[in-house]
């Protein structure tokens, strides 16, 4: 029990004293074993390398990588404007044109960071320029974003998927009908403020001008279709699919839309090295931290300690989301799914839970604390984009947690949303 205490002490210790989260993870990880005696020490890097090396977390950093790729190749541009001709005409305007080129953008990036700067630029500039308030722009740029990681493909999710045991597969379906819910709902806060203020809109475009925009977009649409059908078929393994999207990143940025030079690649592999070699670091650290959280017995006496305090399947759940809302608004996504899957993943099952389902709670509760204070970096993202502070970006933002939370509700609720997509029902 005193060991369990250090443990868990010396990891809030770190964190507070703001040391990364992998540093924290090992850290706390040689301190055990120096303390126990347990193991020797060249077990950490043996175990680190190991848990690395795995051929199914190859797909992260390869997912990645088509993230940097198709965020050079002029998708960005094709999938607002596609966005616009759908939309455009609604209450609203432009700024529903941001949701929806989000949830195309999803498709591609699987990040919301990755949406909030590269959307962003363009969808804040346009918004302020047609006469909506830099504040209202910047507000649900930022909250669109969120979206990124609930639509496959998804960095977050292939990370749950590795470290759970979960189908990747199935956690991708699982996403679409979420991401769906989440766009609806901030479409119908975006109508209700738009409504009220009076920001303008676009005149309806002709099926030309529709047909013109899906053309300019197609190849574009066609990249999550193509890694969700590999799947479900079993042509290819996550690992291999993410493969083939790279090879395809390349062809359709080269080749198809031709503003992808064979000059870039080295600033694009560069900027995928520096992002991929973190994740991996923390893939790494998490690794021996998840060993020293099971033998501690961590997550069995979590259990018992929230079973000692009600057996209610619901009130445990609700425990379990309101924990999870509150760390994703100090730790970025990644570290906080290394941190605490471990832990979360037997408290989950042994109230019945399916692991698609929680999956993509837990993401959407690390989503809604990327807008949410300290850590928010979808909002200082975004903020910065749209020169305004971070204090006016986040009373923009507020409106649309009632869109996110009450897809949260139903979500946990409601398990047919998320199993029947994924043909768990």
């Amino acid at each position: 029990m005193q060991t369990g205490l250090m443990i868990i002490g010396l990891f809030l210790i770190l964190l507070v004293l703001r040391v990364p989260a992998a540093f924290c993870m090992l850290i706390t990880t040689l301190a055990y074993v120096l303390t126990t005696g347990s193991v020797p020490n060249s077990f950490i890097p043996q175990a680190m390398v190991s848990g690395s090396a795995s051929y199914t977390v190859l797909a992260a950093p390869f997912f990645m990588l088509v993230g940097e790729l198709m965020n050079s190749s002029g998708i960005t541009r094709r999938m607002f404007n596609f966005a616009q001709v759908l939309v455009g005409h609604i209450t609203g305007g432009l700024a529903h044109v941001n949701i929806l080129a989000s949830v195309f953008f999803a498709g591609v990036s699987g990040s919301a960071i990755a949406d909030a700067a590269g959307l962003g630029n363009v969808e804040i500039k346009a918004m302020v320029d047609e006469g909506f308030d830099a504040d209202f722009s910047v507000g649900i740029t930022a909250a669109s974003s969120t979206i990124g990681p609930i639509i496959p493909p998804s960095s977050p999710m292939v990370l749950y998927g590795i470290m759970s045991g979960t189908s990747i597969g199935a956690l991708f379906l699982a996403g679409i009908p979420v991401g769906v819910l989440m766009a609806a709902f901030m479409m119908l806060v975006v109508y209700l403020i738009s409504r009220r203020r009076s920001y303008p809109k676009r005149a309806r475009a002709s099926l030309k001008e529709v047909w013109a925009a899906f053309k300019e977009a197609f190849w574009a649409l066609l990249s999550p279709l193509i890694l969700i059908v590999g799947m479900l078929t079993g042509i290819a393994t996550p690992t291999e699919t993410a493969a083939i999207a790279v090879a395809y990143s390349l062809v359709l940025g080269v080749f198809i839309y031709k503003e992808l030079h064979w000059k870039d690649l080295a600033r694009i592999l560069h900027s995928s090295i520096t992002s991929i070699g973190m994740v991996m670091l923390l893939i790494a650290s998490g690794t021996v931290f998840a060993w020293m959280i099971g033998t501690e017995k961590v997550a069995e006496k979590s259990a018992a300690l929230l079973f000692g305090l009600t057996r209610n399947p619901y009130v445990i759940l609700l425990l379990v989301n309101l924990f999870l809302l509150f760390v994703g608004t100090f730790m970025e996504t990644t570290s906080a799914l290394l941190v605490t899957l471990p832990v979360l993943i037997p408290i989950v099952t042994s109230i019945g839970m399916s692991t698609v389902q929680f999956g993509i709670i837990m993401i959407l509760l690390l989503m809604i604390g990327m807008l949410t204070p300290p850590m928010a970096l979808c909002l200082f993202v975004t903020s910065k984009i749209g020169g305004i502070s971070f204090d006016r970006a986040f009373k923009a933002v507020i409106p649309y947690y009632a869109a996110l939370l009450i897809v949260l509700v139903l979500i946990n609720l409601f398990p047919g949303i998320t199993l029947w997509a994924s043909g768990m029902l």
